[in-house]
């Protein structure tokens, strides 16, 4: 008996070994799993943080070349205005405006012998002045330049200039670089970030923000490299050569992330220096999410090796049909129910990648009609029930197989399938144009609601979503150009229009 009750003790041993033993190496291996992901999620994290200070320093450089395309508008102005009347009086009022609005210092019309008249109607000589004659030669092509910043005092101090036809000399307008501190916002990111417009040699010719360097300063005297495989050198090379960068570095102290990106103007970059604290508490915002779901996971496991292959089943099941919900979640639009834009186009795409060339189909596209007036006049609450009705009702003029998706704003998409002849083509136009005939929105008075929609045949207009698109665009393009509330074919003439929608 003993011996039997041994046996039996031995197999329900043995039993549970063959399935513990797989489970546990199955949880040291997730584990595994989740330890590196968590290490690509830590680096992803990385990643976008200095992504997003990527954009915001690229927004930046692009404000500034507006600003500055802005004041070159204003110098040409005012010589097309001397060239026209011949008179410095009626010129200067050009640079008057933007010297008074704080946007240059000084306005001069200059003539070909380099005698000034300022914007105060004072004359002054300015043929010695090293940044006449660099005007000068960058302007001899014909177009408005902007100079490189020369030293004044404690300030640096850029020219616009543009050149008066016939050689009849030039106007100018003087502003220190300081106007950059008006571009970047000190809201952005931790408030401790500083920006910094600097020369290719690394001086700094504007500083606004936090703590670091000051106007005068040299970035790359006051910043140490860090051993993160970019040494000085490279970093003098990549600004020296126009090219933008990031790296980290420690500048008073305290680790930073220098980004650079190219003015592509006079060798000048714009850069910010982030906190690393910045980039440590974006790394951890972004890996939150993913480190609650790897604790939960853990949990999940302990539980699943205690209670074995009936936790297992359960979770398993669990996990599917959550992932099937956060699909559907990822696939939907919000608002109105129907597919969203990534997911439409690439049901699209994806149809069209199956049947080929063999068989024909119909790309409809429909924009709201005064939808700004709509959500202006009627409130952003009203406009949202206008797109949700839209997104309720639409798909009912089709058939099932047929795909319906919002692309975003008041703009929906419609694929057809199987449009196979010139009737149905007509006659699908006339369904879709006729939903809006009657469609209105609002519990007790209706509000009338018209789109104008361009459709695009496939594959005779278009062989993939990006052509279809710009074409049903284009045939909208032409129905808003005849009044709106239209249906217009891509490629339709504007006589058959208006014979065809009464």
């Amino acid at each position: 008996m003993k011996s039997k009750k041994d046996k039996e003790k031995r197999e329900d041993i043995l039993s549970l070994l063959r399935i513990i033993i797989p489970t546990v190496i199955l949880f040291i291996y997730i584990v595994v799993i989740l330890v590196n992901a968590s290490s690509e999620a830590k680096s992803d994290g990385r990643a976008h943080a200095e992504s997003k200070l990527s954009d915001y320093d690229r927004a930046v450089v692009e404000k500034m070349r507006y600003e500055l395309a802005e004041l070159k508008y204003a110098a040409d102005a005012a010589a097309y205005s001397f060239e026209v009347s011949g008179s410095t009086e009626q010129a200067l009022p050009v640079l008057e405006r933007v010297v008074k609005a704080g946007d240059a210092g000084e306005g001069y019309i200059i003539d070909a012998d380099g005698n000034a008249t300022d914007t105060e109607g004072n004359k002054v000589s300015v043929a010695g002045e090293d940044w006449y004659k660099e005007a000068l030669e960058l302007t001899s092509d014909g177009k408005a330049s902007v100079t490189g910043a020369e030293v004044t005092g404690e300030d640096y101090i850029i020219t616009v200039a543009a050149p008066i036809a016939d050689g009849k000399g030039m106007t100018a307008l003087r502003l220190s670089t300081d106007f950059f501190r008006m571009v970047p916002s000190l809201s952005e990111f931790d408030g401790k970030t500083q920006y910094l417009f600097i020369m290719s040699d690394g001086t700094v010719m504007s500083a606004v923000g936090g703590k670091g360097l000051d106007k005068g300063g040299n970035l790359f005297d006051a910043t140490i490299m860090f051993d993160r495989g970019t040494a000085m050198n490279d970093v003098k090379e990549s600004i020296s050569g126009g090219h933008a960068g990031r790296t980290y570095c420690s500048t008073g102290g305290e680790e930073r992330v220098l980004i650079n990106w190219p003015m592509n103007m006079n060798g000048w970059h714009v850069c910010e220096l982030a906190t690393g604290s910045y980039v440590d508490t974006e790394i951890e915002k972004y890996f939150a999410p993913s480190k609650k779901v790897y604790i939960r996971i853990v949990v999940a496991l302990i539980i699943f090796l205690a209670f074995l292959v009936a936790m297992n089943l359960i979770i398993t099941a669990l996990y599917r049909n959550n992932q099937k919900k956060l699909q559907s979640k990822a696939e939907t639009d919000l608002l109105t129910g129907l597919l969203n834009k990534i997911s439409t186009q690439q049901t699209i795409q994806d149809y069209i990648d199956m049947v080929g060339d063999e068989e024909p189909g119909m790309f409809i596209l429909l924009d709201v009609d005064n939808f700004k007036k709509i959500n202006d006049t009627k409130g952003h609450a009203f406009g949202d029930e206008v797109l949700s009705q839209i997104g309720r009702e639409l798909p009912t003029l089709y058939r099932t197989t047929d795909i319906v998706g919002r692309l975003g704003g008041d703009e929906f998409a419609v694929f057809l399938k199987d449009i196979p002849n010139e009737n149905a083509r007509l006659h699908m136009g006339d369904v879709t144009y006729g939903f809006f005939r009657n469609f209105g929105v609002g519990e007790y008075t209706k509000y009338a609601v018209t789109a104008s929609i361009g459709a695009a045949m496939f594959p005779k207009d278009g062989r993939d979503f990006d052509e279809l698109y710009k074409a049903a665009d284009k045939a909208v393009y032409t129905a808003k150009e005849h009044g709106r509330n239209k249906f217009v074919f891509f490629g339709e003439d504007p006589d058959e229009i208006s014979n065809r929608v009464k």
